[in-house]
């Protein structure tokens, strides 16, 4: 009788984690206007406020960066609004293609980890013609 509870606890354990765990992953894309904050670097450090456009129905968004740093304005995103796709909490803005303030611009696809209220943001933008990655650690919710 003892295993008999053991083993209905364990798969009662086991059912539970695996319905959080597909819950955890069901979130819907994120949509509408997300405001936060990022690190950009490509050979000097730029401290700025973010804004995310997103259309989740069109799959497609528009990305914005604004004074923290007065150098921030001067980073020109081109060709938006760009294609984005969703899946597994992960949000990908397609084709990025940024003019930036240092040599050598960058251009590529930057990702994300949505959790439902907040975009995570740790990524690498290849440099599109010279000079360093661009790099960006930063949040939108």
């Amino acid at each position: 009788m003892k295993r008999l509870v053991k083993i209905a606890v364990l798969s009662s354990a086991f059912v539970g984690a695996q319905l959080i765990g597909t819950a955890a992953m069901a979130q819907s894309a994120p949509n509408g206007v997300l405001n936060g904050f990022v690190v950009a670097t490509k050979g000097i450090t730029l401290n700025c406020e973010l804004v995310l456009t997103l259309d989740a129905g069109a799959n497609e968004g528009s990305i914005a960066m604004n004074p923290g740093d007065a150098n921030c304005a001067a980073l020109n995103f081109n060709g938006m609004p760009y294609d984005t796709s969703y899946s597994s909490g992960v949000l990908t803005f397609h084709d990025v293609d940024v003019t930036t303030i240092t040599l050598g611009d960058c251009a590529g696809d930057i990702s994300g980890t949505w959790d439902g209220t907040t975009l995570l943001i740790d990524d690498i933008l290849p440099a599109k013609t010279a000079g360093a990655d661009c790099t960006v650690e930063g949040f939108a919710s």
